[in-house]
């Protein structure tokens, strides 16, 4: 996988507007032309862009907008790691918005107490 060019096109999509892991795929897709194993890329590129906090995990919901998971990167690279991996196992193709939403780092703001 190219995987400079998927970072430029995830930094782009980040600072348009959230996007959730299952634009993953479509990205992947658009940069490597290919439909394999998208999952896995997805799963491994997600991974390796938390990991480095090149994007930040988290949730979407109407009232509080994007929120931050409260792990660290390592923790929350494992997450979605072992989300990807069940969802491959199953045979389960993600919907929109299920594991989780990204953001930029710059962008993502703690929660409010």
């Amino acid at each position: 996988m190219m995987l400079a060019e998927l970072r430029r096109y995830v930094v782009e999509e980040a600072e348009e507007d959230w996007f959730s892991f299952d634009d993953m795929l479509s990205m992947i897709r658009e940069v490597t032309g290919s439909s394999d194993d998208l999952l896995q890329q997805a799963g491994e590129a997600a991974v390796q862009f938390v990991r480095e906090q090149t994007i930040v995990p988290g949730t979407l919901t109407e009232t509080e907008g994007f929120t931050p998971w409260p792990t660290s990167p390592t923790e929350s690279a494992d997450r979605i790691e072992h989300e990807v991996a069940a969802m491959i196992r199953d045979g389960i193709s993600p919907m929109p918005g299920q594991i989780c939403w990204f953001d930029l780092p710059a962008t993502a703001q703690p929660p409010q107490d």
